[in-house]
């Protein structure tokens, strides 16, 4: 009788098993390629590659203003008097500092733009693949460009049983 039992419990899990691996269905997208398909992107890299050489002029122009105080002073450090040297040196380390400052914001500046120009195109995104998901019932969507986990169907949390099991 207790064989018998055994038995059936094990098909029972058998079949519980593979019902459970036939709810199961996974799918992969590669986002990049999604991305680049996309003509929201070709804009947005417009947009952005005019931000970045705006940025890019106001360097060079802060770079030939440089050269030029470099030269001249170089030029005429043997004819200019001391206090005349000293507010001329003082105004080379003043660029010096503000290109260099400008310089490190520059590519923050530059993410920040890319940003807010790509936010809605990958929230856009991201919608779609959720909606195809759930339309065609996907447990799990990956990314196959990251490898990164981009819909999973709700579950149980297991993380307050790991807690417990844990002792936190």
């Amino acid at each position: 009788m207790l064989k018998k039992v055994v038995v059936l419990i094990a098909v029972v899990m058998t079949l519980g098993g593979t019902s459970y691996a036939q709810t199961l269905k996974l799918g992969y997208i590669n986002s990049l390629e999604l991305l680049s398909l996309m003509p929201a992107v070709a804009t947005a890299d417009k947009q952005l590659e005019t931000y970045a050489a705006g940025l890019d002029n106001t360097l060079e122009s802060m770079y030939k203003e440089y050269d030029t105080k470099i030269k001249d002073y170089q030029k005429n450090q043997e004819l200019w008097p001391p206090s005349t040297l000293e507010i001329k040196q003082k105004e080379i380390i003043d660029l010096e500092k503000r290109i260099g400052e400008f310089e490190q914001t520059i590519q923050r500046d530059i993410n920040k733009k890319r940003e807010s120009l790509y936010a809605p195109i990958l929230e856009k995104a991201d919608v779609a693949i959720k909606a195809v998901a759930t339309e065609g019932k996907y447990t799990y969507i990956f990314d196959a460009s990251t490898g990164s986990l981009l819909f999973a169907d709700e579950s149980e949390d297991i993380l307050p049983k790991v807690k417990a099991k844990l002792g936190l």
